[in-house]
């Protein structure tokens, strides 16, 4: 009986413990989690817990704890733990082995760290410390597990684990954790190894990362703040993170290389940079000194966009603050060398965003980088898209930064730098091949080299004027210096060949000079002029057209095949040691310039045979007249030294002829006789016109007027040209510098003679020469009678009245004596009287008076057309009127009256 009670008893007890060990563990997993949920702030749940007494393992299935919002933060489909009841007896959290199964966990980014997404708990009691219990861990494994990522709103990667397997423990003394997983982020593989040991402040850290494959653009969005917009693209990583020492002074690094393919970076669906495969042998970061060590970087195919952005140029998506904040030290950072093969760079047009040109990197390298004072030396072959091809060698210094290299260019296309540089003279074609040394420092820049530009044409800035353009066929300039502090270039020679300018004057200005205006900065921008010297200029075949669209009709002028030779050439206080140019004007009459020019500038210019209508659009409505046939022949000599002007110009017209009404001209109102009689008298034998112009001033007065001056110069030469014939015909009276009255001398005959004396003769011959001189002149002739003429003929008359008787005899012997110019005998009373009876009883003699005067005009158009030869059609005789005694001249004679015929 007794045994039965016992073994009922131990049956009983048997039971209860087996209910205990089934039922216990569920119940105490159950209420764990409702200390757990109200702890938590969330929901916990779990399934059942059941322990095997046998292997000391605890399972409990179906672990949820539910997040914020959203799918649960942690869900396990079963989790595993071997626990001996001997350790927990003896108060030793020690899990020997645990597994979760089907685990899946979610991750958040806050502003400390990735956490699981759970609402905000309940906060730990004031000035009571959180114990942290002793809690070892064997080994653990979570098989085929998942982690969500999620950086943002929206966004989430997933980290799916094929195996992780950790041990370590977590306690007052310190924190020990071994780990090691592989899986895939998202589309690339992944595998992770790492320690962690931890005592006090002290902390070792090595972790190993191996990537393969990685999606660039899902790995940068789990960073929370990135300088980069859109960068996409697979890499390859294998990374060492080694951390030791306490926090304070902790040595941190990370070692490894890295590669990549097909890496684009976009901002809005722009472009901003592409590679085609990337490599980096090594890297070495030091986190605490701030250093980056890098092996060799060999970048293949990249593509790069620019934009420019007022006077810089961006790379889209790259944000501008890349560097150290003002408050951190730099970053050092060390380059064993970089390669670039088969790289693009596209620019885009700052407006429209489209491609502009392209530049081809055939090879570029650079290194090795040390310290920032080290020299870098680099070279680079580039081909641009629109043509061309440049290569540069040299070295760069970061701190201080300095620059020395050398650069070739061959056949470089024009037109789309000058576009890009925004100048206002816009390129039609044009090339340029040179070699440059270019040194840039702290002390400023400075170049050396040479440089050939070939086939230049710019495009008119006007479309309605087409031809307003500048052209070249080639320039060669040899670069002796250029610096910029202070800015100036020394050329030791530059030759142009084939150059031309249309210099196009219209309302809207004068080209090209309205380029100069629409290119000057304003004055508060405006930078000093560069000084510029030119030792030797020289300039073959060139073309200059003059066009004045401001007249109607146009004027137009050219001065071609000119040739211009300087030396000593300085600007912008402009200085030329010598010059020498020759050239064609309209490619017939020859223009030549010689002097120099400086503090004394002395110039003489010549031209031959320059023709003058042309000039005729700049006397329309200022003349009545315009020129239809002349040219000008002439040599002027400038003298400028300091403010004194002096100016002497030897003029020749030749040829001149005027088509026109008469009418008032400047000629008229200056000198008081027309334009055309004026150029009769200053016409010479050949029919040309000399005239000395001097004419000066000191420029520095107030009062003075160049267009005054040269006006009082001509005004003077005309009225000298003018008064010399007219002087030597008779007198001219001036009145306030105009001819008021021409008083030309008769040609004196004697009293009652058809024929001229000598003086008479002298005279005809003196109007001759004049005439003889001045092709363009006439002269009418006008027969005069004078009362010596009347008393000759009246004394005539009287003799021949007389009769032949001998009381007679006195008064023929009076007027024999009188008529021979002889001293007449006395006459008494009787016989004056009866003289003077005589006399005034003969008829007065008009015709004979009229007959005399014309004679007289015959005589002396006939001695100058036989005797002189003169053409008939420059004399003509003026059929005088019947002259009576009111009539009568001072002296007998023939009057000279000269016009232009």
């Amino acid at each position: 009986m007794r045994r039965r009670r016992i073994a009922l008893a131990l049956a009983i007890a048997a039971a209860v413990l087996l209910v205990a060990v089934v039922a216990g563990p569920g119940l105490v997993a159950r209420r764990v989690a409702a200390r757990a949920s109200r702890s938590l702030g969330t929901s916990v749940h779990v399934g059942w817990l059941r322990w095997n007494p046998l292997s000391t393992r605890w399972t409990l299935d179906r672990l949820r704890i539910a997040a914020d919002r959203g799918p649960a933060a942690l869900v396990a489909r079963r989790v595993s733990a071997r626990i001996h009841l001997w350790d927990v007896l003896r108060g030793s959290y020690r899990v020997r082995a645990l597994v979760l199964d089907g685990a899946r966990l979610r991750l958040r980014a806050t502003a400390a760290g990735w956490q699981l997404p759970l609402p905000a708990g309940p906060p730990e009691a004031a000035g009571v410390p959180l114990a942290v219990p002793s809690l070892r861990l064997d080994w653990g494994a979570a098989p085929r597990a998942r982690v969500r990522l999620e950086p943002r709103a929206g966004v989430r990667s997933s980290l799916r684990l094929r195996q992780l397997e950790l041990t370590g423990g977590v306690g007052p003394d310190g924190t020990r954790v071994a780990l090691w997983t592989r899986g895939r982020l998202d589309r690339g593989s992944l595998a992770f190894a790492g320690r962690v040991r931890s005592q006090g402040d002290a902390r070792r850290v090595r972790l190993r990362l191996a990537a393969a494959g990685l999606d660039l653009g899902r790995v940068l969005r789990l960073a929370a703040d990135t300088p980069v917009a859109d960068l996409r693209g697979r890499v390859d990583v294998r990374a060492k993170y080694d951390e030791a020492g306490d926090r304070a002074r902790a040595e941190r690094r990370i070692t490894g290389s890295a590669s990549g393919r097909d890496l684009a970076l976009r901002a809005q669906g722009v472009p901003g940079l592409w590679l085609r495969g990337a490599e980096l042998s090594r890297f070495d970061l030091d986190l605490g000194r701030r250093s980056v060590a890098l092996g060799a970087l060999r970048l293949r195919g990249p593509e790069v966009w620019v934009r420019r952005t007022g006077s810089e140029l961006t790379i889209p998506g790259l944000a501008a603050g890349l560097a150290s904040p003002a408050d951190e030290p730099a970053w050092t950072v060390t380059l064993a060398s970089a390669d670039i093969v088969d790289g693009t760079l596209h620019h885009l047009d700052a407006e429209s965003g489209a491609p502009s040109f392209d530049v081809t990197c055939e090879r570029a390298h650079a290194g090795p980088l040390g310290a920032p004072e080290a020299a870098v030396p680099f070279s680079l072959a580039a081909v641009l898209g629109t043509g061309g091809r440049v290569s540069a060698t040299g070295e760069l210094v970061r701190a201080p930064g300095a620059t020395k290299l050398h650069a070739e260019l061959a056949a470089l296309a024009l037109p789309p730098l000058a576009a890009l540089a925004r100048s206002p003279l816009r390129l039609e074609s044009g090339n340029a091949s040179g070699a440059f040394d270019i040194a840039y420092g702290a002390g400023g820049a400075e170049a050396s080299g040479t440089l050939v530009v070939a086939d230049v044409k710019t495009i008119s800035p006007d479309p309605a004027r087409p031809e307003d353009v500048l052209a070249l066929k080639e320039a060669r300039l040899a670069l002796r210096q250029a610096g910029s502090a202070p800015p100036s270039v020394a050329f030791e020679r530059v030759e142009i060949d084939w150059p031309y300018v249309l210099v196009d004057r219209s309302a809207e200005g004068i080209f090209p000079f309205s380029l100069l205006a629409a290119a000057a900065p304003a004055p508060a921008e405006r930078a000093p002029l560069p000084t510029v010297r030119i030792d030797a200029l020289r300039v073959r075949g060139a073309r200059i057209d003059f066009r004045d669209a401001t007249l109607s009709p146009p004027y137009w002028r050219a001065l071609a095949n000119l040739r211009l030779e300087a030396r000593a050439v300085e600007a912008p206080a402009v200085r030329v040691g010598a010059l020498r140019a020759r050239g064609l004007v309209d490619e017939l009459s020859p223009l030549s310039v010689e002097g120099t020019i400086g503090a004394r500038t002395h110039l003489v210019a010549e031209v031959e045979r320059l023709a003058l209508p042309p000039f005729n659009a700049y006397l329309e409505g200022a003349s009545p007249y315009t020129l239809s046939s002349g040219s000008v022949s002439g040599k002027s000599e400038i003298t400028l030294e300091r403010s004194e002007l002096e100016v002497n110009n030897q003029v020749v017209l030749s040829r001149l002829g005027l088509n026109g009404e008469p009418g008032e001209d400047f000629v008229k109102r200056q000198l008081g006789i027309p334009l055309t009689l004026a150029l009769a008298l200053m016409k010479d034998y050949r029919g040309d016109i000399a005239l000395g112009l001097p004419f000066g001033g000191n420029l520095s007065e107030p009062s003075f007027s160049m267009r005054t001056v040269v006006l009082q110069g001509i005004v003077q030469a005309l009225r000298g040209a003018v008064l010399s014939p007219l002087n030597a015909l008779g007198r001219v009276l001036l009145r306030d510098g105009r001819i008021e009255r021409i008083d030309l001398d008769a040609i004196p005959f004697p009293p009652g003679a058809r024929e001229p004396d000598e003086a008479g003769r002298a005279r005809v011959a003196q109007v001759a020469r004049v005439l003889g001189s001045h092709p363009d002149l006439a002269i009418r002739l006008h027969g005069l009678v004078g009362s010596a003429d009347a008393e000759r003929l009246r004394d005539e008359a009287a003799l021949a009245a007389l009769g032949d008787g001998r009381a007679s005899e006195p008064l023929r012997a009076f007027l024999r004596a009188r008529l021979a110019g002889s001293p007449a005998p006395p006459l008494d009373g009787a016989q004056r009287a009866r003289l003077d009876a005589l006399v005034a009883g003969l008829p007065w003699p008009e015709a004979a008076l009229h007959d005399l005067a014309v004679d007289r005009g015959a005589v002396v158009a006939a001695a100058l057309m036989l005797e002189h030869h003169l053409d008939a059609g420059r004399v003509s005789v003026e059929t005088p009127a019947t002259p009576g005694p009111e009539r009568l001249t001072a002296a007998p004679g023939v009057a000279v009256e000269v016009y232009e015929r």
